[in-house]
């Protein structure tokens, strides 16, 4: 909201990036200290967490507002990002054994700074809006949002979506258990989904020409419900792997989709408040995930459990689906067409 404000995304991710680094850095260097009989880190990483969860989306709003006034790729762009996502992860799984997980904290503030200079040297609309008032509150008018319809819906979707999604990610290392995996090499199942984003990033160009970006939102969907159903059959680590590209093709297909599909439903001033409340939404979805996961597997079982997660994701994508011709036919909304974004 505060970069919708005051017309600048640019200097909001500056001061982010910078305080979460600062916070992120003090975790390891807090984990024995208390106060008052209570750990530091139950305070600090809350706090920590409230720069560092908002980066992601509000760099993917700002990229994709540059790439699309400079007719670039934006899927190919978000690659790049994968790319460097499955890299770390199959070096970290080299280096923190040997150098201690406190490595990973200081090696975000080294990484930091590179990221803070090509935003510093990057010219981008911001820089042409200087000198423009920001937006009163009453300007901004948020009500625009929660009268988007197919906006609105796809929040609600990816809001109850996002509950069994969540699920599967944070159990799946009991899974690994269960089939007599190692859990320290999670690494490699992280690894193998971002390396099977990246050529699915590189197809939306073409394909979004030819489909409009809610049909392959609702075709990566269906990979995440396969995805559940057949960990449910896994006996295997080698299995879990082989049924993880299937979540990387998903993810390589709704990563930069959701976004670019929220950009374009967006009113045009309240563009990165929209990509911060699907974010958010996310990330309650989150945790709603790991609560309700919990409870479902110390009743059913770990392997029962991926099966209901699964099937519980297809009558909620089978809603999302009827909710477009429920829009067209009964309330006279013509659907999202192609887009250029």
């Amino acid at each position: 909201m505060l970069g919708d404000k005051i017309r600048s995304l640019k200097k909001v991710i500056t001061i982010i990036l910078i305080l979460s680094a600062i916070f992120f850095a003090l975790i390891p260097l807090s984990s024995g200290v208390g106060v008052g009989g209570i750990s530091l880190l139950f305070f600090l990483i809350p706090f920590t967490m409230f720069f560092k969860m908002p980066t992601m989306s509000l760099v993917d709003n700002w990229v994709l507002d540059n790439a699309s006034k400079e007719k670039l790729n934006y899927g190919a762009l978000r690659s790049f990002g994968a790319l460097s996502y499955a890299l770390a992860s199959f070096a970290l799984g080299f280096i923190l054994p040997k150098t201690g997980v406190e490595f990973a904290f200081y090696a975000n503030v080294v990484f930091t700074f590179p990221v803070l200079l090509m935003i510093l040297f990057t010219k981008t609309s911001d820089d042409q809006a200087t000198g423009k008032k920001p937006l009163k509150i009453r300007e901004m008018q948020f009500s625009k949002i929660f009268k988007n319809y197919y906006l609105i819906t796809y929040i609600i979707f990816t809001a109850f979506q996002r509950i069994p999604f969540h699920c599967s990610m944070t159990f799946l290392p009991f899974l690994v258990t269960a089939v007599g995996g190692d859990t320290a090499k999670m690494g490699i199942i992280m690894a193998v989904r971002a390396f099977a984003e990246i050529p699915m990033m590189l197809l939306l160009k073409p394909l979004r020409q030819r489909l409009p970006l809610y049909y392959i939102i609702i075709i990566a969907s269906g990979f995440f419900v396969v995805e559940c159903v057949l960990l449910f059959y896994v006996n295997s680590f080698a299995m879990i792997v082989l049924v993880s590209v299937l979540h990387g093709i998903g993810n390589g297909f709704i990563l930069p989709t959701s976004i670019s599909y929220v950009f374009s439903l967006a009113p045009d001033n309240l563009k990165a408040t929209s990509q911060t409340f699907l974010a958010s939404t996310n990330s309650i979805a989150g945790v709603l995930g790991g609560v309700l996961g919990g409870a479902l597997i110390t009743l059913m079982g770990i392997k029962q459990f991926y099966l209901v997660i699964g099937l519980s994701m297809l009558v909620i994508l089978v809603l999302y689906l009827l909710s477009f011709p429920f829009g067209e036919k009964v309330l006279g909304i013509k659907r999202p067409g192609l887009s250029l974004y």
